[in-house]
């Protein structure tokens, strides 16, 4: 679907395969591989590069010229009327705020601090395996 433009880091029980800016999780239940979750890393827009944004996505979508504000995709987002709340993100308490879109499932993880980038840029969007964010 994505083509051959990717890395694997695989594990004994799990497998994660990079394309570049969008990345997707396995874990091995048993004998068999369950797609757990999905992320878009958004932050790597920091640093573009050819191979960055893979050339299906590019084909499909165009050139991605750099880091994505969340004010941006907040504003697209509730004007379509697809709400998204805050919640607690204590892992990176200070240095990102994450919003949940509870519908999709989705976390929206937002740059706070300096650590990550700058304030108010996107950091990612990942799907959530558990249905919690």
């Amino acid at each position: 679907m994505l083509g051959d433009e990717f890395g694997d880091n695989p594990s004994k029980r799990s497998l994660f395969r990079d394309h570049g800016l969008v990345e997707f999780f396995w874990e091995r239940v048993e004998r068999h591989w369950v797609g757990t979750h999905f992320s878009v890393q958004a932050h790597r827009l920091r640093y573009p590069g050819p191979g960055l944004v893979n050339r299906v996505i590019r084909d499909r979508y165009g050139d991605f010229p750099g880091l994505v504000t969340f004010e941006e995709v907040g504003a697209l987002l509730a004007d379509r009327g697809v709400p998204l709340r805050e919640v607690p993100y204590r892992a990176e308490a200070g240095e990102l705020r994450a919003y949940w879109q509870p519908d999709a499932q989705i976390v929206v993880s937002v740059v706070e601090g300096s650590y990550y980038g700058r304030a108010g840029d996107l950091y990612r969007v990942a799907s959530s395996s558990t249905g919690i964010p």
